[in-house]
């Protein structure tokens, strides 16, 4: 088996960035993932079987085409957006996930001990998602544990874990499976086969039985003593021939000629997607009225005010693109305009209700290549490169913190935290929202740059992983669509089509507490980082110790 295997290298690769796609959302099948490593893990034992050097460099020409045919079928859609973009997207997460594997397969010449093999993998590929979501490469899209958005009766206990724990659960799984199969080629016995049977049964169910044991409590705890009236809006513009060419005073008028009418006396929020006022605005100047009558950037916003005072109780949340002047660079992202004149222009959501523009929350986790350059002091001769991708060639300013938007409903105070797009990935920054006061999640984004394709679905599935992590509902309002409502659970209450322009009025639940994951954050990951540092560690001193000693020889 293992020569049939070793010999059939590019198609056994190829098999297990297939089985990997077809796991995934929006129209996979997520338990094909227990097998997806499999074949990767017979290339891997074939290769070192082989026993010829240079383990490394031989891996990563043996699982390169598995990742490559994985990203490239469950992330072709960024092509929509911008072709290079995507090349380098595909081209570069494929090859981070098998330097990961590679690294694993040439450290497994160090132990022949199985456990700490599999240790090694599972601990080495989560720390790898983790440094993911925390670097300027930043790319967590595709983190194993994501793959189960579709099914939250099975994962609720994401509340404890967050999305590492489903990693987790996919890569054991499919080390037991592998070893189980290892044991009936070598026909080590039927007692062997039996107990990693029944350990693999235990792997599976375990996490299903817990999660249904979880669902009936979470129902119960759901708190329906605090109603929020909001509506979303989904504008539907254009945004490759309209965003930028109307007027924010034309896309004000679109987004509330949808939205006032579903507006009640009840109604306390209304939430717009990213970038619904598309033009840039100085944060200060409409704070101030700092601005001329006839300046169309800030002269719309005097119909929120018109709004807003024959419904006092009302907020908005709205997508911005904002900047600030000063005579002094604030931050490495700030660009100089002229002697003493820096100008940090942001991706904003903005908090506007009778006071004007009460808060803003600025993006935090920005999109490498379009919003922010990876790594500027070595790669800023690609800014010219970098503009003609739709992007800049320097970086948007960020927020340090998550800031949540306050405001009363049903006479209590309530907190939304507002994730921007991209943001809607990341499991413990969402959770951060929660830890400073969330009630509520709203998530606004512009999806509609990546046409109709799996690029938006997957995005909105991504929500009901967050709505489980933080027990929080989250309104997701999108400028094309998917826009909807998904409760604590993960469940989905409301859902528009794509390619609408609409909006729907719905209630929501303001909620208080934090789950174990908000409270820890990714602490598997970090304990799997740990672990992997240490177990990296000794294979090196072996594998030094073992060419000390041949040379000694």
């Amino acid at each position: 088996m293992r020569d049939l295997i070793w010999h059939s290298k590019l198609p056994v690769s190829v098999a297990s960035g297939l089985l990997m796609a077809f796991a995934w959302y929006p129209h996979g099948l997520p338990f094909l993932m227990f097998i997806a490593f499999i074949p990767l893990l017979f290339l891997s034992d074939a290769s070192i079987s082989e026993g010829k050097k240079n383990a490394f460099g031989r891996g990563i020409l043996l699982f390169y085409p598995a990742f490559l045919t994985f990203n490239l079928i469950t992330t072709y859609w960024i092509a929509y957006c911008t072709v290079y973009g995507a090349i380098a997207a595909v081209v570069l997460n494929a090859l981070l996930q098998t330097v990961v594997f590679a690294l694993w397969h040439s450290c497994k010449k160090c132990s022949k001990n199985r456990l700490l093999q599999a240790i090694l993998l599972v601990s080495s590929w989560i720390a790898f998602e983790y440094l993911h979501q925390n670097w300027d490469l930043t790319w967590p899209w595709l983190s194993l544990g994501n793959v189960f958005a579709t099914t939250p009766k099975i994962v609720q206990w994401y509340s404890l874990t967050g999305a590492a724990g489903g990693t987790l659960w996919v890569l054991l799984c499919n080390l037991i499976l592998h070893r189980i199969i290892c044991l009936c080629v070598d026909r080590a016995g039927k007692r062997r086969v039996i107990v990693n049977s029944a350990l693999l049964l235990l792997a599976i169910a375990t996490p299903i039985i817990v999660s249904l044991a979880m669902l009936p409590s979470a129902m119960r705890g759901v708190d329906t003593s605090t109603p929020v009236d909001a509506v979303v809006v989904q504008q539907n513009t254009d945004p490759w021939t309209e965003e930028y060419s109307l007027t924010n005073v034309q896309e004000i008028d679109r987004l509330l000629s949808l939205a006032v009418p579903l507006v009640k006396p009840s109604t306390s929020l209304v939430v717009t997607p990213e970038s619904s006022v598309a033009h840039g605005i100085s944060v200060d100047n409409l704070r101030n009225g700092d601005f001329l009558p006839e300046d169309t950037r800030y002269s719309g916003f005097a119909r929120f005010d018109s709004v807003v005072k024959n419904c006092p109780n009302l907020n908005f949340i709205l997508g911005l693109s904002t900047f600030v002047v000063s005579d002094k660079k604030m931050s490495p992202s700030a660009t100089k305009m002229a002697s003493d004149v820096f100008v940090e222009s942001y991706n904003t959501a903005g908090f506007y209700n009778s006071n004007g523009l009460e808060s803003v929350y600025h993006k935090s986790r920005l999109v490498p290549g379009v919003e922010k350059m990876p790594f500027p002091r070595i790669f800023g001769f690609l800014g010219d490169i970098l503009i003609e991708l739709g992007g800049s060639n320097s970086s948007l300013g960020v927020d340090t913190v998550q800031r949540v938007f306050t405001f009363e409903a049903d006479g209590k105070r309530v907190g939304v935290g507002t994730a921007i797009c991209y943001e809607s990935v990341y499991g413990e920054l969402v959770g951060r929202f929660v830890t400073n006061g969330a009630n509520v999640i709203a998530v606004i984004t512009n999806d509609s740059w990546w046409k109709d394709s799996q690029g938006h679905r997957q995005h909105f599935e991504m929500a009901r992983l967050r709505a489980i992590e933080t027990r929080r509902y989250v309104l997701r309002a999108a400028n094309g669509g998917f826009s909807g409502v998904v409760d604590p659970l993960g469940n989905v209450l409301e859902k528009t089509g794509y390619d609408q322009r609409t909006a729907f009025a719905t209630r929501v639940y303001a909620q208080n507490g934090e789950t174990f994951y908000v409270r820890h954050g990714d602490y598997i990951a970090r304990i799997a980082a740990i672990i992997a540092v240490l177990g990296l560690t000794a294979s090196a001193i072996t594998a030094l110790t073992g060419v000390f000693k041949r040379r000694r020889k």
